[in-house]
């Protein structure tokens, strides 16, 4: 074979090589999930088994559609516009655990792909998040900056306050992997790229659930305004202890679960 010839067939296998194969599809896992419409005033949970499939349920005083089950996942709507009343909740529908669980309690594995039908006109976009409860600040939020996904919160102990995890892909869609060790140790990895965290103690003593969906942050303006997404994967795993909270007195206990709360790949 000449030098010319051999040089041909190198660059000729260049571009096969050059391209990873696409990372396989993340399954739907609902078990241990709840779908949670919150209106300014008011929060509706509905455990993701006893959702209506094959039909569309209305956001409560709106003919939207907060959520529709389709082909390729489920589809979350929720209002983007800042609320102007003061104490009033940001609106948003999202898949949210049913149960809490700490950091600190064992290494926890959580995983979401979603595709962006409809971006608020103004304002930016929360992808996922670990929060404690309803009103407080979430230890970690996945946010959009244009085509930049970010991971912000007083979680963070370093590199900083705010983490570059990668961009949102060409079809809309962010596939993103999270794990945590209970040292504080962090990893995500956004469409591909990876990067590494760690946490205060604060945050890994704080109780918190996994929720992600169509939710909207600063979009100030008069004009109506939507978010809209589509989730085609969604899973959590747990090793160590999740609270079981008590939804007649309030009460939490702790379960071990050596599966987790839903199955999901681990990272």
């Amino acid at each position: 074979m000449s030098f010319r010839t051999a040089l041909l067939a190198v660059c000729a296998a260049l571009p096969i090589a050059a391209h990873a194969a696409p990372a396989a599809p993340l399954p739907l896992a609902l078990n241990g999930f709840e779908l949670r419409e919150t209106g300014q005033w008011t929060i509706s949970v509905t455990p993701a088994d006893r959702l209506t499939r094959g039909a569309e349920h209305p956001n409560r005083g709106t003919d939207q559609a907060s959520y529709r089950f389709g082909p390729e996942g489920v589809t979350l709507t929720s209002e983007a516009r800042k609320p102007t009343a003061y104490h009033a909740r940001q609106p948003r529908t999202e898949m949210s655990e049913s149960r809490h669980w700490r950091i600190v309690d064992g290494r926890t594995d959580l995983s979401a792909a979603l595709r962006i039908d409809r971006r608020p006109a103004r304002g930016a976009m929360i992808l996922a998040e670990l929060s404690s409860d309803d009103d407080a600040a979430p230890i970690l939020s996945v946010v959009t900056e244009g085509d930049r996904v970010l991971l912000r919160g007083p979680g963070i102990a370093s590199p900083s306050e705010a983490v570059a995890l990668g961009t949102i892909g060409p079809d809309h869609g962010v596939r993103l992997l999270l794990a945590f060790s209970p040292d504080g140790e962090a990893k995500a990895v956004v469409n591909g790229t990876t990067s590494r965290f760690s946490l205060t103690p604060e945050a890994r003593m704080t109780p918190v659930a996994f929720r992600t969906g169509a939710h909207a942050i600063d979009d100030i303006g008069t004009s109506p305004d939507r978010v809209t997404v589509t989730l085609t994967g969604l899973g959590a795993h747990h090793a160590g202890a999740v609270a079981r909270t008590d939804a007649q007195t309030g009460a939490q206990t702790d379960a071990q679960t050596g599966a987790g709360a839903a199955s999901g790949p681990r990272t």
